[in-house]
C-alpha cells in the first residue's frame, strides 16, 4: 500500500510542477519507478504514464497549438526519439559496467550508469537555466528537436533541452505549453513502440501504471488552473535535490 501511495503522490505533484517547467514528468517518474521495476522496465513504465498524461494535457491545451513551430521542432524530434530509443535497447543488453564499492558490491549495468549520469547532467542543465545563445533563432529549431528527441528516446530527458530551444522563440506561456506537449506526445509514441518490442509486458504492474496516470491527470488539471499563478523557484529546487539524490543511488547501486 505504501508503494501505491508514494507513486500517486509523486505522479500528482510531478505532473502539477512540470506542467509549466523545463523538468519533464518523465524525469521525475523514472527514478521513482526504478524503485519498483528493473531499470529497463522503469523506462517503459515512465513512458506509458508520460504518454497518457500528455494525451490528457493535449485535450486541455489543444487550442493553443502552433503547428508551424511543431513542424520545425517536432519532426526532427521524432527522428531523434527513434535513434535514442534504439540506442537504449542496445545499451540495455550491453551487460555489467562496474561493481559498486558499497551495497554488497552490486553490479552496475551500462544502462544504469548512463541513466544516472544523464540525470545528473540534466539537473545541472536545468538548475543553471542553460539557454543556448543561438536558441532564439528558428533556424536552429530542427537541431534542438533532434537533440531533445534523442535524449527523450534514450532516457526520457527531453524537457530541459526542449525548453532551452523553445523558451526564447515562444513568448506566450499557453503556446509554449501546448506545443511542447504535442512534441512530447509524438516522442512518446516513437519510443514506446521501440521499447515494447524488447520488453515483457507481463512484468509491468498495471495497478501502478493506472494509479500513476490518474494521479498525473489530476496534477495536470491543477497545473492548468494555476498556470499563470505559480512561482516555480522553490519547486525547481526541491526537484533538483530529489533527482540528484536518486541519480547518485542509481550510480552506486542503491536502486
Amino acid at each position: 500500500m505504501e508503494s501505491e501511495i508514494s507513486i500517486a503522490i509523486v505522479c500528482l505533484l510531478g505532473s502539477f510542477a512540470t506542467f509549466f517547467s523545463g523538468f519533464g514528468l518523465g524525469t521525475i517518474l523514472l527514478p521513482v519507478f526504478s524503485l519498483y521495476f528493473p531499470l529497463e522496465l522503469a523506462v517503459l513504465a515512465t513512458a506509458l504514464v508520460h504518454f497518457a498524461n500528455n494525451i490528457f494535457k493535449m485535450s486541455l491545451m489543444s487550442k493553443h497549438l502552433d503547428f508551424s513551430l511543431f513542424k520545425q521542432f517536432g519532426i526532427p524530434a521524432l527522428i531523434g526519439a527513434v535513434l535514442g530509443a534504439s540506442l537504449l535497447t542496445w545499451v540495455g543488453h550491453a551487460g555489467i559496467f562496474y561493481t559498486s564499492p558499497i551495497w554488497e558490491g552490486k553490479d552496475i549495468s551500462y544502462l544504469s550508469f548512463f541513466i544516472g549520469v544523464l540525470m545528473l547532467i540534466f539537473v545541472v542543465f536545468e538548475w543553471k537555466s542553460i539557454r543556448f545563445p543561438f536558441s532564439h533563432s528558428r533556424y536552429f529549431l530542427p537541431l534542438g528537436g533532434l537533440l531533445s528527441g534523442f535524449f527523450g528516446g534514450f532516457s526520457g530527458h527531453q524537457g530541459a533541452l526542449r525548453s532551452a530551444f523553445l523558451s526564447k522563440v515562444t513568448i506566450d506561456k499557453q503556446l509554449f505549453v501546448a506545443t511542447s506537449v504535442l512534441i512530447s506526445l509524438c516522442i512518446d509514441v516513437s519510443r514506446i513502440s521501440i521499447y515494447s518490442s524488447t520488453t515483457d509486458w507481463k512484468q509491468l504492474n498495471l495497478t501502478y501504471l493506472i494509479l500513476g496516470a490518474i494521479s498525473a491527470f489530476i496534477g495536470s488539471i491543477l497545473g492548468k488552473r494555476y498556470l499563470n499563478k505559480v512561482s516555480y523557484g522553490f519547486v525547481k529546487w526541491m526537484v533538483a535535490v530529489f533527482l540528484s539524490g536518486m541519480s547518485v543511488l542509481i550510480l552506486l547501486g542503491g536502486i
